[in-house]
């Protein structure tokens, strides 16, 4: 079962780390920028008060153009400025729907002299504006069309600002802050999104590579990471590794060379003491020294057929594991009924059939068995099952594998316990077949006692 996917930490994580600073570096460009000039803009309370009533206009007349009118009048700041100004007076007028509130307009020609205006100009989305000095107020124009439609807005008589418009934020006007940020926000997004793209073009790179890595065969000719379509922040990286899987693939080569050299240079000596001992008078040393010359040229055999294993290429034979298994207990017969052990076969008729060399498959198997025929005492039993999802099982009776042994015993050399008989190569050479085979070995324990050895294909 997978685990959960979790989110590395920052400092771990290089994509983390650049998405950091690009976003720390674009927040403080856009409060150098655009934030800090904003809120400290100085505007006029009354000017302020005149921006906040017009926003719910704004808002019936482009934000929603089928809102009613009426509504306007709803608006706090609306409320607020009528509250706090005798003279207040608001006249919008769109198409044939119109509001008042306080006053009558008094200037609902002026737009067509703004020669008047202490103030005038013409805007792009918000038409023509003006505004008239009234002594002790001034009044604010503005007019256009909309969709089609023509619009009218007349605002008089603040001389009070709102509470709202004297505060740090005076200057807050989300209308004017969108319209004078729009550009440089545009285009702060945009950087972020670039960088966010670079960061998942690396982290799919990384991750390619990381894919790759898990599907190289140690078997296979060349089985280093590419170096073509690599960032190239990280092709140095990868060429290391390289260079450092071609380095250890040289000391493996030396290694197995030397082994198999030194096994097969041994049976030479190794025939021609067995031929001095068969000389020696009968007796207990010459039993002695024969049972120890067994076991060196078990040895020997072990290491030459391990590195033979190793050094080959994968098999490409059509093979039955049914076969496999009969031969394998038919061989092994002899001695388990010496030892007085019992052996089943469980297996169908049907051939359950791999890719693979038979040869090396019955020694992988008869490994097994050997394994669980030196654990098993008279009386017990062992079973060889084959199933059809091509699987081979080999079950004891024995007392089964310590558990802090279970991750060790297909290492070369290891044995439980360590003084047992053998040389604790059997399990290895099962192993490295197996990887040979594209498929694996493994150990558990049972539940009513004893051990399961698998071989999956």
């Amino acid at each position: 079962m997978k685990g959960k996917w979790r989110i590395p930490p920052v400092h771990r994580s290089l994509a983390g780390q650049i998405t950091l600073l690009s976003c720390t570096l674009l927040l403080l460009a856009l409060a150098y920028f655009v934030f800090l000039p904003f809120m400290e803009m100085e505007r006029d309370p009354v000017e302020r008060t005149e921006g906040l009533v017009w926003l719910p206009v704004w808002e019936a007349l482009f934000s929603d153009p089928k809102r009613p009118l009426d509504t306007i009048a709803e608006s706090e700041d609306v409320q607020a400025a009528a509250a706090s100004n005798g003279n207040f007076r608001l006249y919008v007028r769109r198409g044939d729907e119109e509001i008042q509130i306080g006053g009558e307009p008094r200037w609902k020609g002026a737009s067509d002299f703004p020669q008047l205006a202490v103030d005038a100009g013409v805007g792009e989305q918000f038409g023509t504006f003006l505004r008239l000095d009234e002594g002790a107020s001034r009044a604010l124009i503005r007019s256009g069309l909309h969709d089609g439609e023509a619009w009218y807005l007349e605002m008089g008589g603040i001389e009070a600002p709102i509470a709202k418009a004297t505060g740090w934020l005076r200057g807050a006007d989300p209308i004017y802050f969108w319209m004078s940020s729009q550009r440089l926000l545009a285009v702060g997004g945009a950087i972020l999104l670039g960088v966010l793209c670079l960061i998942l073009v690396l982290i799919r790179s990384s991750r390619r590579l990381a894919g790759i890595a898990r599907s190289l065969d140690p078997q296979a000719p060349s089985h280093v990471l590419p170096e073509t379509g690599v960032p190239t922040e990280i092709l140095p990286m990868v060429r290391a590794i390289n260079q450092m899987i071609r380095k250890i693939d040289k000391a493996n080569e030396e290694q197995a060379f030397f082994l198999a050299a030194a096994a097969h240079e041994l049976r030479t000596p190794l025939a021609i003491v067995r031929t001095r001992v068969e000389n020696l008078p009968e007796g207990e040393d010459k039993e002695d020294l024969k049972n120890d010359l067994r076991r060196m040229s078990r040895l020997v055999d072990q290491l030459l057929r391990l590195m033979s294993v190793r050094n080959q290429g994968a098999p490409s034979e059509a093979v039955d594991l049914v076969s496999v298994a009969k031969n394998v207990v038919a061989e092994r017969a002899p001695l388990v009924i010496d030892k007085g052990v019992e052996i089943d076969l469980d297996a169908d008729a049907q051939p359950v059939r791999v890719r693979g060399d038979e040869h090396l498959l019955q020694v992988a198997l008869a490994n097994l068995v050997d394994n669980a025929l030196s654990f098993s005492d008279s009386g017990q039993r062992l079973m060889v099952q084959v199933s059809p999802d091509r699987n081979i099982t080999v079950r004891d009776e024995g007392p089964g594998i310590p558990a802090k042994e279970l991750d060790n015993i297909f290492e070369p050399f290891a044995k439980t316990p360590p003084n047992r008989p053998g040389h604790g190569l059997g399990l290895a050479i099962t192993r490295s077949i197996m990887a040979l085979h594209g498929g694996s070995v493994k150990a558990a324990n049972q539940k009513g006692g004893g051990a399961a050895f698998a071989l999956q294909f």
